[in-house]
């Protein structure tokens, strides 16, 4: 048999066209889907940040508040804290106290009691307030140190605390005007600003924390344990 002879199979220019032209069908149509599911994506991210980014700071404030110690003895300070609002009228409250909470990593210096303090600065635009923390590990340094700081949280709307002294629930608490005791229970709220911008007076997301101190003298009435609550403006 001659090459003459011999039959040849091959797709034709129609049918490359057309398959091309399917491919480039399935192909628009992936990237449409997956489109879609990136941008369901983003939109779940989007709405869970406030309540992850809340619920973070306020693990790391009860961690601190509830091993909160005695403000007596070598070591351990008062407990202090301020009732304050920033430059628009919003809760800007602060507490220092010392506590024995973990480090993040052990160093030398670094005792089992440690200072801590909760804050809101302005932040740079001077729109919102950022949740500070600093800590200070060597209580026994015979020379002053700056203390640890680190950031909670960001773009925060209002921050403020109450204290509970086994009767009613204070705007601020000062041990050393208190016999050298502790609050029975610390109630954290904590309030970001409203990224969309549609409520600058009002603020976004909120959540309330009743935390106890173990510390503290048993109150003179029962207290009302309050399940942290959260909601979105």
């Amino acid at each position: 048999m001659t090459d003459r002879n011999r039959k040849t199979s091959a797709f034709t220019l129609l049918e490359v066209l057309v398959a091309t032209a399917l491919i480039a069908l399935l192909a628009g149509s992936l990237y449409a889907s997956l489109n879609i599911a990136f941008k369901a994506r983003r939109s779940a991210l989007a709405a869970v940040e406030p309540s992850r980014k809340v619920d973070l700071a306020m693990q790391l404030l009860a961690e601190d508040l509830r091993s909160a110690v005695v403000p007596s003895g070598t070591l351990a300070g008062a407990f202090v804290s301020q009732d304050g609002k920033d430059n628009h009228g919003r809760d800007s409250d602060s507490v220092m106290f010392y506590c024995t909470t973990c480090s993040p990593e052990p160093q030398e210096g670094i005792g089992d009691i440690k200072k801590v303090e909760l804050a809101c600065e302005p932040s740079d635009d001077g729109k919102t307030q950022v949740l500070v923390r600093r800590v200070t590990t060597n209580l026994l340094s015979p020379i002053a140190i700056d203390p640890t700081e680190e950031v909670l949280c960001r773009g925060v709307f209002g921050f403020g605390l109450r204290y509970f002294d086994g009767t009613d629930w204070l705007d601020s608490w000062d041990s050393t005007t208190e016999n050298n005791t502790l609050p029975c229970a610390v109630e954290v709220t904590l309030q970001l600003d409203d990224p969309s911008g549609r409520n600058p007076n009002v603020g976004g997301y909120i959540t309330s924390q009743v935390i106890l101190i173990p510390c503290a003298p048993a109150p003179s009435s029962s207290i009302q344990v309050i399940t942290p609550s959260s909601s979105s403006s």
